[in-house]
């Protein structure tokens, strides 16, 4: 989704603006999130937050990550209050603050593909579970079968392992220049689907990676990935930008 200039946005009421962006906050909302309700709370708090902004604004630059950045800083402050208040609450402040991350989430998965061969699977799907699927140290630590510490610094250094790579101008266009070998098909098949799923029920690094990269070079993007009494839930998005829900069946 391309941002919407402030020209383009002369003739639109705040509502029109963020209206192309709602499927994407949606989701990113239910992965913060740790339940449909908390979900749609902060989701409508979100765009209260950005219509204001725009009514003081008009021509402020609504993007993807705009809206992400205000949904990540409402949930962050609705964990402090609940986390003062004494209520308990899943999110990671220390894994999911903004600094935190090496680069920004527009580009996280885009760096992730471009230089997959210079990370280890473990640096990979450390960053792949938290940065991208928002999962918990605890969540990820169960599924790769860490301990909740090893998670926590195996993705300090892989974060900083990454940020390392981005900073290497020079390596970075090389990487992004080189063509996907791939099949660009934009078809989400069942052997790719089960390769995906085979690799999240024994926790297998290197073949979450295999299976992720595979996806990306055939146009499909993995959107979501949440875990509810051991059953995995997926969202694809197809080159079109079609959202495919799927869920394991019991």
């Amino acid at each position: 989704m391309d941002d919407i200039s402030s020209e383009g946005r002369k003739s639109l009421n705040p509502i029109a603006v963020i209206e192309p962006y709602l499927p994407d906050l949606r989701l990113y909302c239910r992965a913060l999130a740790s339940s449909e309700w908390d979900a749609e709370d902060l989701m409508q708090e979100t765009l209260l937050k950005a219509y204001r902004s725009l009514e003081q604004a008009p021509e402020r630059q609504v993007s993807k990550s705009y809206l992400r950045l205000i949904a990540k800083n409402v949930w962050i402050d609705q964990y402090r209050k609940r986390k003062a208040a004494g209520d308990s609450v899943t999110f990671d402040e220390a894994l999911h603050l903004a600094e935190a991350s090496p680069v920004s989430e527009l580009t996280v998965r885009e760096s992730l593909e471009q230089l997959a061969g210079r990370l280890n699977p473990r640096q990979m799907v450390l960053i792949l579970l938290v940065d991208v699927f928002r999962f918990s140290a605890a969540e990820t630590g169960e599924l790769l079968h860490m301990t909740v510490g090893a998670v926590k610094e195996g993705l300090k250094r892989a974060r900083r392992r990454l940020r390392t790579m981005m900073n290497d101008t020079n390596d970075w266009r090389t990487d992004r220049a080189k063509p996907s070998t791939g099949p660009s098909d934009g078809m989400l098949t069942k052997e790719s689907f089960e390769q995906f799923l085979s690799a999240f029920r024994e926790g297998d690094a290197e073949g979450i990676c295999t299976a992720y990269l595979a996806l990306a070079s055939r146009g499909m993007q993995v959107e979501s990935v949440s875990v509810q009494s051991g059953r995995y839930s997926f969202t694809f998005r197809d080159p079109n930008g079609h959202l495919i829900e799927i869920f394991q069946a019991k």
